[in-house]
């Protein structure tokens, strides 16, 4: 047994000794390219991790979207396709279509001149109805302003240019004072000034036309479907109301510019004569008789009357401004100052001065009766048809 041991004991260590002095140990490395490749799969991984996020996220976001806009579809089938706005579109929800038409258009041009000259009205409605003062109390009696109007051929263009004059111009000259004339300092308001009398005469009479709902007691429309069939509706812009009241179009028409009419006021105080200035706004016009141009207004009586039935004369102004023109003046061009002045005399044979109801002649005083200032008793006046011959037309100043 003891020989077993020891046999045993001396075969492990000669085993021992032959290993334990061996120099040829292997030690294990990994495969660079192997290592490559790993860290290209993990960084590829990586990627793909952080892409898988945002598309997730995005795809988030497209639900949401989707969500809303099958909201906003449901919404649309629900309500009309497009929201009134004006008149126009109104009737075109409910299947009435038409198109606007401007009834301020420019209706005339000539070359390339940018000037307004509106048609003249035919539309005598706005004013007719009225009784006291009469028709066109401000303009003229109607012999003087609707002679042929409900027939009138449309006019025909004027015959030259708008600054062509019509009258001989006097002369305008830096630091010139001249009251007879008006040719006071140097005028640069020429070339945006209406000569011509013809072209003035035009522009006088031109109307900016208005078109508006007016609420009705009696007649009108009260559906939105029964408005869209009105006559002239094509010129509406407001929208209907549609409140279950009654509504018609009402038109009405105002002049294109201003019209002033400057006379001098003469009096008395304390012993001395005494002149002012005297400045009204009168809706005047302009009428041609036998080649000479006149103007024509029905007034009430007061300063302005009185001044021009006493002094014999008056100075007046026609002015249209457009503040959204950057040109000064011009009709050649859009401009925001155009217009022209009218010195005029008193026509003592074509004036009448009117009693109180504003349609008697006073005795002695009509149309047709040649009577001179100091023929008047202003207690018995109370309107006055008046015409002035014009003796020039001069550029705006």
């Amino acid at each position: 047994m003891m020989k077993r041991k020891f046999t045993m004991t001396l075969l492990c260590a000669s085993m021992i000794a032959m290993t334990g002095c061996n120099d040829d140990e292997t030690i294990y490395k990994p495969d660079p390219n192997i290592e490559s490749k790993l860290q290209k799969l993990t960084d590829e991984n990586s990627s793909l991790t952080t892409r898988n996020s945002q598309l997730t996220t995005t795809n988030s976001q497209l639900l949401e979207n989707n969500q809303r806009l099958t909201t906003e579809v449901n919404d649309l089938k629900n309500s009309p396709t497009i929201q009134a706005h004006d008149f126009i579109s109104q009737c075109k929800i409910i299947g009435t279509d038409f198109d606007f038409v401007n009834p301020n258009a420019d209706v005339n041009e000539v070359n390339t001149a940018a000037i307004q000259t509106l048609a003249a009205s035919t539309d005598c409605k706005s004013c007719h109805g009225a009784s006291n003062p009469p028709p066109h109390a401000d303009y003229g009696d109607c012999k003087n302003c609707h002679e042929g109007h409900a027939d009138a051929p449309e006019p025909e263009l004027p015959t030259g240019g708008p600054t062509l004059p019509t009258f001989a111009q006097p002369a305008f000259l830096p630091g010139a004072i001249d009251g007879k004339t008006g040719a006071s300092g140097s005028t640069f308001y020429t070339p945006g000034s209406y000569l011509n009398a013809q072209w003035l005469y035009r522009q006088l009479n031109a109307q900016f036309h208005i078109y508006r709902w007016k609420e009705v007691s009696t007649g009108g429309v009260i559906k939105l479907e029964e408005a869209c069939q009105l006559a002239q509706r094509q010129h509406m812009v407001d929208m209907f109301p549609n409140d279950g009241k009654a509504y018609e179009i009402e038109h009405k028409n105002n002049a294109i510019g201003a019209k002033s009419i400057a006379t001098v006021n003469k009096f008395q105080e304390d012993g001395k004569a005494v002149e002012t200035p005297n400045i009204a706004t009168f809706g005047y016009g302009l009428k041609e008789i036998d080649g000479a141009y006149f103007v024509t207004m029905n007034i009430g009586k007061g300063n302005t009357c009185h001044n021009i039935i006493m002094n014999g004369e008056a100075r007046l102004s026609y002015y249209e401004y457009d503040p959204a023109q950057v040109e000064k003046t011009g009709l050649a061009i859009p401009s925001r100052n155009r217009g022209a002045r009218i010195i005029a005399k008193t026509d003592y044979e074509r004036t009448g001065l009117l009693g109180a109801d504003w349609a008697t002649a006073v005795p002695g005083l009509g149309v047709g009766e040649t009577f001179k200032p100091e023929d008047v008793k202003w207690e018995d006046v109370g309107a006055c048809n008046l015409m002035l011959k014009i003796e020039n037309i001069i550029p705006l100043g």
